[in-house]
């Protein structure tokens, strides 16, 4: 059997061409449908989902803080817990105030002992009560104070400072029970530079206007009782 196809040419090309307009309108509208789609989603997502979920988040949170004021000394386990963060910060602050008996060597006579020292940090004063044998003595352990150098290192910088001023006495007395021989007892206070209680400094030495003879030497003991 043989077919004979009888239209055109012209007929067939507008055929194939109706077709191809079909599929293109109809995988235009499919897209759109697909673009409306997703954006009703995205609607729904921020206009309903959303805010719920803020709501849910909220609400967690109110719940958990209502759990913690109703929690025994819970206040003293955020304050525990701040107090923990802050450790490193306060450990690179950190004095060391034992450094003041190695430098009470440096300034103190042999005829001088110590009864009570007392520092406070916080207005960076030291007062120093204790006996010599005469009053000479006493005030030889004043302009030693008075005329001290403190000598160091910081970030590899050579540094000097007066560490010590304001040296007064609050009290200067022959005492009628003296101890070691030591009949006067004094009681001087003065400030503090806290550069010498400085962990970063290197190579702290006092040095005073003195005679070497006059100063304790560091295997005498420049105390009586404790210190405080």
């Amino acid at each position: 059997m043989i077919e004979i196809n009888l239209l055109p040419a012209v007929k067939r090309e507008y055929l194939k061409a109706q077709q191809m307009k079909h599929t293109v309108v109809v995988g235009s509208v499919l897209v759109s449908l697909g673009a409306i789609g997703l954006l009703a989603l995205m609607f729904i997502y921020v206009q309903v989902i959303q805010p719920q979920q803020q709501k849910s988040i909220q609400s967690d949170i109110d719940k958990s803080l209502n759990d913690s004021k109703n929690k025994k000394n819970a206040v003293k386990v955020v304050t525990v817990q701040g107090a923990l963060e802050q450790i490193p910060s306060l450990q690179d602050k950190k004095m060391i105030t034992s450094n003041l008996f190695i430098y009470l060597n440096s300034f103190t006579p042999k005829d001088v002992s110590y009864s009570n020292i007392k520092m406070n940090l916080t207005e960076s004063t030291i007062v120093l009560q204790g006996n010599a044998t005469n009053f000479e003595q006493a005030n030889v352990l004043a302009n030693n104070i008075k005329s001290a150098k403190f000598t160091f290192k910081k970030s590899n910088n050579s540094q000097s400072v007066s560490p010590f001023t304001n040296v007064v006495f609050d009290g200067l007395t022959k005492s009628d029970k003296p101890e070691e021989n030591k009949n006067v007892s004094f009681q001087i206070t003065l400030k503090v530079d806290p550069v010498i209680f400085d962990q970063s400094v290197k190579d702290g030495k006092i040095s005073v206007n003195a005679s070497s003879e006059e100063l304790l030497l560091p295997t005498d003991k420049p105390f009586v009782g404790g210190a405080q």
